[in-house]
C-alpha cells in the first residue's frame, strides 16, 4: 500500500485495525479488570465513576454475554458502567442488547486517519504550541483535561511527568500544549508506534474554542508523527468539534464508535 495514497483499497480497514492497539487503553490511574472477552476498567479513588468496557471480543451468544458481563460489573462493585462499539466489535447484536437494557447513547464518534505526509493546518495568529516537558506545563495539559472532559484530578504528578518524559526519550510519545497569547488553553497527545501515530486527547478549553488552537495541536503532531517516520495517524473525533476540521486536512472515514451509558442496580 502506497502511504501517499489512503485512498487505495484496504486503507479503511487497515487504518481501522489500528484501533484495536491505540486508544483503547485505560486512562492513568485506573485499574483494569481481567476478563477473556473483554477490555474493562475502573477508577477507585472514585466509586461513582462508571465502569468502562472498551471493547468486546468474542464468538458467544450476546444475551448470554451481556448477562455475564454485567454480573461481572455488579461483583466488582460497578453501579453503571460505559459501554463502547465499534463497527467490528464482536459479538453481533450484544450493543442492541445493552440498548434495550436502557442505555442511554454518550458519545458518537468517527474513526479517521490519513497519511502524515502533505500539507499541514496553518497555524492561526497568536496561537503558539509547546511540547509538555516540566512540570508546570504538565500541570496546565491535566487541568484541561480536568476542565475539558472531568478527568480525574488525583494523579500522581511526579510519576506522570516520569512517564512523558521517557517517552519523549524514547520517541514513543508527546504531549503538547496549545497556547492563546500567554496562556495554556489547549493540550493533546500523539503516539510512535509501528509506523502508525494515534492522536488522542485532545481538549481545548471553552472559551478558547474556533480560534485554531485544535488546528495548531494538529499541525504538531502530524509533525512529529512525521519526525518519529510514521506513515499514517488514526484519530476519534466527536462530529460537531474536531471532525469538521479533520476532514478538511485530508483524514478520511474509516468507521464509527460509540459509547453507551447503562446503571446497574444491585440485582
Amino acid at each position: 500500500m502506497s502511504i501517499g495514497h489512503i485512498a487505495e483499497p484496504g486503507f479503511p480497514s487497515l487504518a481501522l485495525q489500528s484501533f484495536g492497539r491505540h486508544g483503547v487503553a485505560p486512562s492513568r490511574g485506573y485499574v483494569t479488570l481481567g476478563h477473556e472477552d473483554a477490555l474493562i476498567s475502573h477508577y477507585p479513588p472514585e466509586p461513582d465513576r462508571p465502569f468502562v468496557v472498551h471493547w468486546t471480543r468474542s464468538e458467544r451468544d450476546a444475551d448470554e454475554l451481556f448477562d455475564e458481563l454485567t454480573a461481572y460489573l455488579r461483583d466488582a462493585g460497578a453501579r453503571s458502567a460505559e459501554w463502547w462499539f465499534r463497527d467490528d466489535s464482536t459479538p453481533e447484536g450484544l450493543e442492541d442488547v445493552v440498548l434495550a437494557a436502557g442505555a442511554t447513547t454518550v458519545e458518537d464518534q468517527v474513526c479517521a486517519a490519513r497519511a502524515v505526509g502533505g500539507s499541514l493546518p496553518e497555524i492561526a495568529p497568536g496561537v503558539r504550541v509547546t511540547l509538555v516537558q516540566d512540570g508546570e506545563a504538565l500541570e496546565a495539559a491535566v487541568g484541561i483535561g480536568v476542565t475539558v472532559f472531568g478527568e480525574p484530578d488525583a494523579v500522581d504528578r511526579s510519576s506522570l511527568l516520569a512517564e512523558v518524559l521517557d517517552d519523549l526519550d524514547r520517541g514513543t510519545g508527546a504531549w503538547v500544549l496549545g497556547w492563546l497569547g500567554d496562556e495554556p488553553v489547549g493540550r493533546a497527545r500523539v503516539g510512535f508506534e509501528w509506523g502508525i501515530a494515534p492522536l488522542v486527547g485532545a481538549a481545548v478549553l471553552p472559551h478558547a474554542r474556533r480560534r485554531g488552537v485544535y488546528a495548531a495541536m494538529l499541525a504538531a503532531r502530524l509533525d512529529l508523527a512525521a519526525t518519529a517516520r510514521c506513515h499514517t495517524a488514526v484519530v476519534k473525533a466527536r462530529r460537531s468539534q474536531s471532525l469538521p476540521v479533520l476532514l478538511r486536512e485530508g483524514f478520511v472515514q474509516v468507521g464509527l464508535e460509540r459509547a453507551h451509558l447503562l446503571g446497574l442496580p444491585a440485582a
